[in-house]
């Protein structure tokens, strides 16, 4: 059923190729039809290459795949990350689904967490938060971290060290008071090399201070005991908290002492509307599961191999990163659910934010092969203080997604040029084939509720497409073995005995061991 539906949707799209001003033609109220409001997001799908059929095909394939039963079992709890047998809660942090002792469980921790932000607030004694994690535990607070400074300053400075390499920590740390400064290690196994590298150093930099200006954040509770945490200061969470899904739990503690847990609740609150939208609404009002669909078709109908995510708002211009990790992370993947082959799954996900990428990648948008989709996320409300320039951001934005979809013919690029000696060389040149698709995603403002909804938006995005493709969204097999070889490196490169390797691993490893010798 699944496979069939699946072929429908390519014969199609093969059968019958969109062309977006056609569209526009035949429809005066397609803008209107194709676009949905909820959270205090408004997403256009309008310039998408779909029309009625292609929806049609698209939402067979939903109920090909049974998306509504495994959207249940998501908000149930049931155990969705079927590799590893856990259950997928995090919308149960934000207040939506889970059974009585997960609410409970969620309730105390918010509690504790929202107690401990207040008490570092009000007594004075830190003026900064270093935070170290990677990956889940370091692009979510980030991302976040940036787009809180659209509501409220920092009451205290919030760093971040997040890479191996030790300028992070050092850049981190640099000019910090280790009296004044609290160090938050954020780790779900605190076994992640990077991680436990950092804390080790931040750990020596604090010296005296270790024992009382440093907390943890752990699924593993006795792994931050023997690092040296003391019981008290360890704030958990669950193994059914993936990393990438993880910033709505006490990973965002941070968040709360440097902006206070009233802005935290406000952004929980949006993801819980989002997450109630998406568990409720009719999947052709569902702004989740439409996102997720004409992703699907752009990847599986139409052959893109790769999304472009530009954000006109420089408060969320970590947003692409963000995404990277959340999507390709999650469904990155060759081998389904059942081990068997998965197909074509998760395109490439890139970009940065606007206007920076038009003097960089818009070009190969606009007449590269073959281009991207794009996701132009902008902001309706100045947060700047300064209209002008606002007002050019988002002139911006509308046209780079109007040129995206109506391009420029040559024949026009023709008229223009008439007479001009060069014109057979330049007018191809000079043309724009146009039928780009892109959606536009119109934030209200950038308000904590307002992100909380957006990145609920995406997650839930993420999943729909994950069942559709049929993999699981809530393992990360494909970043295992990278850490072994690297562990087994590292030892060869302190002066341990040589390994196996290829011939350039080991000429690699030559080269450095030679260079630290000298």
């Amino acid at each position: 059923m699944r496979d069939t539906a699946f072929k429908d949707m390519q014969d199609l799209a093969a059968g019958s190729p969109l062309v977006l001003s056609d569209l526009f033609d035949k429809d005066a109220s397609r803008a209107q039809k194709l676009t949905l409001e909820q959270g205090g997001i408004i997403a256009d799908f309008s310039k998408q290459r779909v029309d009625d059929a292609a929806l049609d095909a698209l939402f067979n394939l939903a109920k090909a795949c049974d998306l509504s039963g495994w959207r249940d079992k998501l908000f149930s709890g049931a155990k969705i990350n079927t590799s590893e047998d856990r259950a997928v809660l995090h919308p149960a942090l934000r207040g939506v689904g889970g059974d009585d002792a997960v609410k409970a469980a969620v309730k105390a921790m918010r509690a504790r967490m929202r107690d401990y932000a207040d008490k570092i607030r009000s007594d004075g004694t830190f003026k900064a938060i270093v935070h170290v994690g990677i990956g889940g535990s370091d692009l979510g607070p980030r991302l976040i971290a940036d787009a809180f400074l659209a509501a409220a300053p920092q009451a205290l400075e919030l760093r971040f060290a997040e890479n191996v390499d030790g300028a992070s920590v050092n850049d981190a740390l640099d000019g910090l008071d280790p009296k004044t400064t609290l160090v938050i290690v954020v780790s779900k196994s605190f076994g992640t090399q990077e991680t436990k590298m950092n804390g080790d150093a931040a750990r020596d930099w604090l010296g005296e201070y270790g024992a009382s200006n440093m907390i943890a954040v752990s699924a593993n509770n006795e792994g931050a005991q023997a690092f040296g945490i003391a019981p008290e200061n360890i704030f958990d969470f669950w193994d059914w908290v993936g990393g990438r899904y993880s910033v709505w739990s006490a990973v965002g503690l941070s968040l709360q002492i440097a902006y206070g847990p009233k802005l935290f609740d406000e952004f929980l609150a949006g993801a819980a509307d989002m997450d109630v939208h998406f568990r409720d609404a009719d999947f052709n009002q569902n702004m989740p599961v439409m996102m997720a669909l004409i992703g699907i078709w752009n990847r599986n109908a139409l052959g893109y191999g790769n999304q472009a995510v530009i954000p006109y708002a420089r408060r969320i211009r970590k947003l692409s990163a963000f995404l990277q990790q959340l999507e390709m992370e999650s469904n990155g993947k060759s081998k389904g659910r059942d081990g068997t082959d998965a197909g074509v799954t998760c395109p490439v996900i890139w970009g940065d934010e606007g206007t920076n990428g038009q003097h960089a990648f818009f070009q190969w948008l606009h007449q590269g092969t073959p281009g991207a989709p794009v996701d132009f996320v902008a902001v309706l409300k100045d947060h700047s203080g300064r209209p002008d320039h606002h007002r050019a951001l988002l002139a911006n934005c509308f046209a780079q997604s109007e040129a995206l979809m109506v391009g420029k013919t040559e024949a026009v690029v023709r008229a223009e040029m008439k007479g001009d000696p060069d014109i057979d060389a330049l007018a191809p040149q000079k043309a724009f084939p146009g039928n780009r698709p892109s959606t536009t995603l119109l934030l209200n403002d950038l308000s904590p509720h307002t992100v909380g909804s957006l990145i609920a938006l995406y997650e839930h995005k993420t999943f729909v497409q994950g069942v559709i493709w049929g993999v699981n969204s809530f393992d990360q097999w494909g970043v295992q073995l990278g850490k072994v070889l690297a562990g087994t490196i590292l030892s060869e490169l302190a002066g341990g005995p040589a390994q196996t390797h290829d011939s350039s691993t080991a000429a690699l490893i030559k080269r450095a061991t030679q260079k630290f010798a000298d």
